[in-house]
């Protein structure tokens, strides 16, 4: 551990001595992958002219700002060191040292998520030599299909509602009528990130309904060419708006026999209760 810690102090040192000359996180090559897909960066050594792998220390970070970054791999000694490897990166990373003699380092990673998007560096050390390169990886998802509702009816106006999910990076959500005239109202609400680091979208629209009239909601997802569409009508969308306040009183009648019930059951459990002295009770031995 002693060893680990000297050989981290060095790595600091010489990495902020290295910050004038480091390629910044906007000039790295960018490399775009589909979600769930393997992919290799690779990181040329250009300071280093033969590397040794015996004795190459070689370490791989994820950016995370100014706050720091976390530990996707790291190898020295002739060996992988994981202990320090960040939760989200287990079981997922491997060093490829194949093209060492070219000056190529390459790490394997496995089943991209979105959440594994970001500018990654490695950072390589061998005796008084060092070097770093930064890559770009941006990880896209497909969205579902979106979907149309309406929320609500006030002021000769209603509320429409267009939603997706499952997929990264931000879409751009459009609406038109029928005709295909492009309808501006929108308000584009923040996304939801899910745990994977995909995103659910939703866009409202405030609308003055016409007789007959239709409304359609676009979604435009360039990493992996999606253009999805859904048009409806706004009779069918206020139906179902109403069939779903049909529904909706039940519950609060519902909620308050649930209550009652409940009250009358622990008023009952409590008479049934052996009775407690003011003064307490005395277990005598």
């Amino acid at each position: 551990m002693l060893r680990l810690a000297c050989w981290l102090a060095l790595l600091g040192s010489v990495a902020a001595g290295l910050a004038d000359t480091a390629p910044q996180a906007s000039d790295g090559p960018q490399l775009w992958a589909r979600a769930g897909q393997d992919v290799t960066l690779e990181c040329r050594a250009r300071a280093l002219p033969e590397p040794d792998p015996r004795h190459l220390h070689v370490y791989w970070h994820l950016l995370r700002g100014p706050a720091g970054g976390s530990v996707v791999h790291s190898y020295y000694a002739g060996a992988d060191r994981l202990a320090d490897q960040a939760e989200a990166f287990r079981g997922r990373t491997q060093l490829l040292l194949q093209g060492i003699r070219q000056g190529v380092v390459a790490l394997s990673l496995a089943g991209v998520r979105p959440s594994d998007s970001g500018t990654y560096r490695c950072f390589l050390l061998e005796g008084r030599d060092a070097d770093s390169m930064d890559l770009i990886l941006r990880v896209a998802a497909p969205y579902e299909p979106p979907q149309l509702a309406m929320l609500s009816r006030a002021g000769g106006q209603v509320a429409l509602e267009c939603r997706s999910a499952g997929g990264y990076p931000e879409p751009e959500i459009t609406w038109h009528d029928g005709d295909g005239t492009r309808l501006s109202q929108a308000e584009p609400a923040e996304p939801q990130r899910s745990s994977q680091g995909t995103l659910e979208v939703r866009s409202v629209l405030w609308l003055t309904p016409r007789p007959g009239g239709s409304v359609c909601c676009s979604l435009s997802h360039p990493p992996l060419q999606q253009n999805m569409s859904v048009c409806e009508t706004l009779t069918a969308l206020e139906s179902r708006l109403r069939a779903l306040e049909q529904r909706v009183p039940g519950w609060p009648t519902a909620l308050v026999t649930l209550v009652l019930v409940t009250l009358v059951c622990m008023v009952l459990i409590s008479w049934g209760l052996p009775r407690i002295p003011a003064e307490g009770f005395h277990i005598g031995w």
